[in-house]
């Protein structure tokens, strides 16, 4: 089963248990009503921190739901929720993005704090990253059609972000975030990084706010260099997106990571098979698509990174997939500065 919860702090598990909440335990919810409607969980099939997730039915519908509980342990976990569920609210429907169905903020009693249940499509498939894992498995690697395939999804779930006004910055684009769903297709999921300001700290204290806030939204695998040396006065924004979106394609080609979980390496900015000469090592079929990801995607200056609809204009000659919609100039407003 794929991810559709953030990682979060693990204080949660010492409350559940004290107020006989438990994983499991005959005590764990099995059914919740959402703004009147009532839903049976059946079966919980992640957690992560404050988050669980259960497989779920509307029992009126029959409809196959999936619940996402979350159990505050503090105020500000249930704003960062909140922030969470406005830009996925907001983002709902699309074709390529897990649906939002409808949460309520709900009070058990015993408990100072609500819970928040959320209602979303359930997505019967495996994660991307189960998908790749099983894979490298494999013998045989990727072929070029697979690859422009999950490329030309992830391009339309990130595009239909960026396409947002303001646009809405991911920061958690990783495989493991988007899930199959029973016909093949791929969606995004998890917004609990989703943002629509950027930072460019510019004192000491706001690049302390900006590592702490950034490394616990961010996967240290799929990060740019932008957001890990925050004295290069280069803004952390959409082009984050970009850069694991590359880092992504990176992976599908070669099998293998582009960098190491090393913030040195990644700062440095050049992936494994570019330091020596690629063209030995990339297999000819990819060698148009791997251009376009080392020049316009993976580069260490966020500038130098195209936005996600040039991209698609440049894949659509390799990939012969029609190019995403642009924006109308003039109707989407700007991101706004963290520090402002």
């Amino acid at each position: 089963m794929g991810n559709y919860f953030s990682l979060c702090p693990q204080a949660v598990h010492g409350i559940l248990s004290f107020n006989g909440i438990g994983a499991f335990s005959s005590a764990h919810p099995t059914g919740v009503v959402v703004r009147g409607v009532d839903y049976s969980a059946v079966k919980l099939i992640g957690e992560g921190g404050y988050a669980f997730v259960y497989e779920g039915y509307n029992n009126a519908t029959g409809q196959r739901v999936a619940l996402k509980r979350y159990v505050f342990t503090e105020m500000q976990q249930q704003q960062v929720v909140v922030n969470e569920m406005n830009i996925y609210r907001d983002v709902c429907p699309n074709d390529y993005i897990v649906t939002y169905l409808d949460s309520e903020m709900l009070y058990r009693s015993g408990l100072p704090l609500p819970e928040m249940w959320v209602v979303m499509e359930f997505c019967d498939g495996p994660s991307l990253q189960e998908y790749i894992n099983n894979r490298l498995q494999s013998p045989h690697p990727f072929s070029a059609r697979e690859v422009f395939e999950i490329v030309d999804s992830l391009l339309h779930a990130i595009g239909h972000l960026h396409s947002q006004s303001p646009p809405v910055s991911h920061w958690d684009i990783k495989p493991d975030n988007f899930l199959f769903t029973e016909t093949g297709r791929l969606k995004l999921c998890d917004f609990g990084s989703a943002t629509r300001m950027f930072y460019a700290p510019k004192s000491v204290e706001e690049v302390s706010v900006a590592e702490s806030e950034l490394g616990s939204r961010m996967t240290l695998l799929y990060r740019p260099p932008e957001s890990l040396d925050l004295w290069s006065k280069d803004r952390v924004d959409t082009k984050a997106d970009i850069w694991a979106l590359g880092v992504i394609i990176y992976v599908l080609v070669f099998r293998e990571m582009p960098f190491e979980a090393n913030s040195m390496e990644i700062m440095a900015g050049v992936p494994k098979r570019y330091k020596g000469n690629a063209e030995d090592s990339c297999p000819e079929d990819f060698r148009p698509l791997m251009n376009v990801v080392r020049t316009k995607m993976l580069t260490k200056k966020p500038a130098d990174r195209a936005d996600i609809f040039s991209i698609s204009e440049e894949l659509e000659s390799i990939t012969h997939l029609p190019p995403l919609s642009r924006p109308r100039p003039g109707l989407q407003s700007a991101q706004r500065s963290r520090f402002a």
